[in-house]
């Protein structure tokens, strides 16, 4: 997560002077936590073959995905979109995607801890991508489209699942990637249809709006459907 999440500030009830229930490390998370979350769960999935197990330890109000007021509602943070559509759609046999994409020239901090400056990363690819095949012949993609200000155009060859049909496609983003929910706000930043998607002839096009989260689920085209589409249907 990204080291300006905010706190939510609250007075805990006391009896006879001891806190009950204080509110702990309530962190506030932004879409731009929400990026790097989902970039976590792309890693996870990647490397499926080391990593058999992990978990979100936290679930409501400490360090969570979920927020909760006393005596009041409780609200989706930004974070909790990756980890609910990687549980939804993350399930089956890892890919390993060969991904031709432009890189760039980043740095990152010490992860040792010690003020010893940064370190470069010089070709850090603009997307990254974990596929996933269902038992039932389905494709799960997810898609992360790290450039903070391009639109990514996309192709993916998926020849081999045999015909297919885009059942689902949702995408994550908001132009201030500071913008979180509050008990307020609590649909600021929600998932929204990703527009520009189509299938045809074992191809997959799609185009990225800058800093996205974004899931793509192919499903086995049924005859009843009639010819397999080239355009998904609506989804919220």
């Amino acid at each position: 997560m990204s080291a300006g999440c905010a706190r939510r500030n609250e007075v805990a009830p006391t009896v006879d002077r001891w806190p009950v229930a204080p509110p702990i490390l309530e962190e506030i998370y932004t879409m731009e936590d929400a990026l790097a979350f989902g970039g976590a769960c792309i890693s996870l999935l990647d490397h499926a073959d080391r990593v058999r197990v992990a978990c979100l330890a936290q679930l409501v109000n400490v360090i969570a995905p979920i927020m909760t007021k006393t005596g009041g509602g409780a609200w989706r943070q930004t974070i909790v979109f990756p980890f609910a559509h990687m549980s939804r759609f993350g399930r089956g046999r890892i890919l390993h995607a060969r991904v031709e994409t432009e890189a760039c020239y980043v740095s990152y901090n010490n992860p040792d801890g010690t003020p010893a400056g940064t370190f470069p990363a010089p070709d850090v690819p603009y997307l990254k991508i974990a596929a996933v095949a269902e038992q039932g012949g389905g494709l799960s993609l997810f898609l992360l489209n790290r450039d903070l200000k391009q639109e990514m155009e996309v192709s993916v060859e998926a020849r081999s699942f045999g015909p297919l049909t885009v059942h689902e496609r949702l995408e994550l983003r908001h132009d201030d990637l500071m913008a979180a929910n509050t008990e307020n706000t609590p649909d600021k930043v929600k998932p929204a249809p990703l527009q520009s998607v189509a299938f045809a002839r074992g191809r997959l096009r799609a185009t990225l709006k800058p800093a996205s989260w974004n899931v793509i689920h192919l499903a086995p085209h049924r005859e009843d459907e009639g010819p397999a589409n080239t355009a998904p249907k609506d989804q919220s």
